[in-house]
């Protein structure tokens, strides 16, 4: 073979080799996720810290217990209640007992979820169940209900802030699984709200 027909062969070569590795370096970053969009997704199902409990987890501190039975997502509550568009409620069943002699605070104040985005959803009336009062249970009492929030679509991930009183706090996470209902039906009378 001659030099030329050589140096012809190899430079062919180097070039195919050039844009065989485009190709597949373009593919790759057509497949793959981006450090910016792993962590974007991520944080989304992942409850803002700190967490001092998840939903079944009983807590107490100074006399005043929370259980977070249970939370779920939806668009709406029976067919009175819609969620704006590009929202969905989160609803959380709790009870807050009371060992100490102070009366707790319960309302929108001392019950705040947190987003992971760093907002708070809007605190909302209607539940899907019994609406946990606002004012805490006496001592030796328990109370038991829901609570809600509206907040963005394609929240994954919360954090119930617990506020009974000044200088105490518990912090529920929870992840939200992909399902969201559609319709969650309303049995709570709100008469006594």
């Amino acid at each position: 073979m001659s030099p030329n027909r050589l140096h012809s062969s190899c430079s062919r070569l180097r070039v195919r080799h050039y844009l065989l590795a485009v190709v597949l370096a373009l593919t790759l970053t057509a497949c793959g996720e981006s450090a910016g969009d792993a962590d974007s997704s991520d944080s989304q199902v992942t409850p803002p810290p700190p967490i001092d409990a998840t939903p079944g987890e009983t807590v107490e501190r100074e006399g005043i217990s929370i259980t977070v039975f249970e939370a779920g997502v939806a668009r709406s509550f029976d067919r009175r209640e819609q969620a704006a568009d590009g929202k969905v409620f989160i609803a959380a069943r709790l009870s807050i007992s009371n060992a100490g002699s102070e009366t707790p605070a319960q309302g929108p104040d001392a019950l705040v979820l947190e987003l992971p985005d760093g907002s708070v959803g809007r605190n909302w009336l209607v539940t899907p169940g019994s609406r946990l009062r606002d004012t805490g249970p006496a001592s030796g009492e328990e109370y038991g209900g829901w609570r809600s929030w509206e907040v963005p679509d394609g929240t994954r991930a919360a954090t119930l802030s617990y506020r009974p009183k000044p200088g105490v706090e518990i912090r529920f996470g929870f992840s939200l699984s992909g399902e969201v209902r559609e319709r969650w039906q309303v049995t709570s009378d709100l008469r006594h709200v």
